[in-house]
């Protein structure tokens, strides 16, 4: 660091802290003195001051990263170089059997050299409007109790903000409102310039995931994220053990995370179909049963706006049949896969749920309407079992409203007990 050196209250020259050099340089520059005499001048070990050695950590532990409790100090950002980012109980065990890098010296940095990290790597949602608020005003209180984990471009010298981003947007805005320079710098602890992208990938999702409240989509990219972080570790070899840590740290159960974990098998066309809310997790969940990402999307696409259509989807997997009856060759062939998507978009559904709401004046006749038809679906489908009948034709009733109709006498006991009876002998009469 640079730095100005005064004589009676006069600037004489610029100079650099002997420290701020590397040791091969400061040792040259022992040797220097020794050799010139200037040894016996001033001390030459006290005046390099040691530099403090990066601290190495189990990245478990700096994903384990939360509020400290406030520090007792003076300055406004707590800034004792003892203030640690990482809650080291937090976490048990490790996501990766990496080792972290990181300076152990909380510096404090312009907010002009700070820079948020790419969406792709953050991908969670900015605080709410009141959440935001929130901590504007915790930070104006009590300053920053914990320094934003920071890594140095090495195309520039400013940093990204791999956590803490939502401080660093709470500090411009202070600043910008108040022009207070409380505000214009950022304690930070700055990783290692060659810490592995999937570290700081992992960093991210663990700083976020447990306490934000997040989309469908953030929720599956994360946990997807998580599953290739995870399969590095020499610690979760089993697929349970993976499925298990995830749905902890998702806080979601071992069945969703279990689901979230196939989708990595889908294409990316079908990702971003989920992504977008236009493919539901049901329908995911079985198109990533198929391995070839070229079917799948044939499947997409053949299928279209019934891509959501399971029992469509389950036809599809199947594949094509090794031999169909060609009305047009009035023979049997091999099908293929266009005339088995023929063929599926040709299905219709084999039930559907008609919903009715009716004057209160009209339920008596609608109910003693829909009895013969159910009558006729006994005999056409040979509905001759207690309930069976329900497979076919079953009509559900508010009981609260049916209750309230039966006291004013808006319907009758007989009609309510016939059109819900199970048993085929009383309603097949009516046929």
């Amino acid at each position: 660091m640079k730095d100005e050196v005064f004589y009676d209250g006069e600037l004489i020259e610029e100079g650099w802290d002997l420290w701020d050099f590397s040791i091969d340089v400061q040792e040259r520059i022992r040797e220097i003195f020794k050799e010139t005499g200037f040894d016996k001048v001033i001390d030459v070990e006290k005046a390099f001051i040691p530099r403090e050695e990066p601290e190495y950590i189990d990245l478990q532990e700096l994903l384990g990263m939360t509020n400290s409790a406030p520090q007792p100090s003076n300055t406004f950002f707590s800034a004792s170089p003892k203030m640690k980012p990482v809650d080291r109980s937090a976490f048990k065990d490790l996501i990766l059997d990496n080792k972290v890098k990181y300076s152990d010296i909380i510096q404090h940095i312009h907010l002009s050299e700070l820079s948020e990290i790419d969406e792709s790597i953050n991908f969670f949602p900015m605080p709410s409007n009141e959440e935001f608020l929130d901590l504007v005003e915790s930070l104006e209180n009590f300053g920053v109790l914990s320094p934003l984990l920071v890594i140095k471009d090495k195309k520039s010298d400013k940093y990204t903000v791999v956590c803490g981003r939502s401080r660093l947007a709470a500090l411009n805005h202070l600043y910008s409102v108040n022009q207070d320079e409380r505000f214009l710098y950022a304690p930070c602890q700055i990783l290692d310039p060659d810490t592995d992208l999937s570290i700081i990938q992992g960093i991210v999702i663990s700083s976020n995931l447990s306490y934000k409240k997040i989309s469908k989509e953030t929720q599956i990219k994360s946990v997807l994220l998580l599953d290739k972080i995870l399969k590095k570790n020499k610690i979760y070899k089993g697929e349970i053990n993976i499925t298990d840590k995830i749905a902890e740290k998702a806080g979601i159960s071992r069945t969703t995370a279990n689901t979230i974990r196939g989708f990595k098998n889908l294409s990316p066309k079908a990702l971003d179909l989920l992504y977008k809310k236009h493919l539901t997790r049901g329908a995911a969940r079985l198109l990533s049963m198929i391995e070839d990402h070229e079917t799948q999307d044939f499947i997409i696409d053949g299928l279209g706006n019934q891509i959501n259509d399971l029992r469509k989807i389950k036809e599809m997997i199947d594949g094509p049949m090794k031999r169909i009856y060609d009305d047009e060759a009035k023979t049997t062939v091999p099908e293929t896969w266009e005339m088995k998507l023929d063929r599926t978009l040709r299905m219709v559904p084999s039930k559907i749920k008609i919903v009715l709401y009716v004057d209160s004046g009209e339920v008596e006749g609608v109910l003693k309407a829909l009895i013969p038809l159910r009558g006729k679906a006994v005999s056409r489908y040979k509905a001759f079992e207690d309930g069976e009948i329900n497979k076919y034709f079953k009509v559900l009733l508010n009981e609260n409203d049916m209750e309230q109709y039966l006291r004013r006498g808006f319907v009758n006991k007989e009609t309510l007990d016939i059109i819900c009876s199970g048993d085929y002998k009383k309603v097949i009469k009516y046929a």
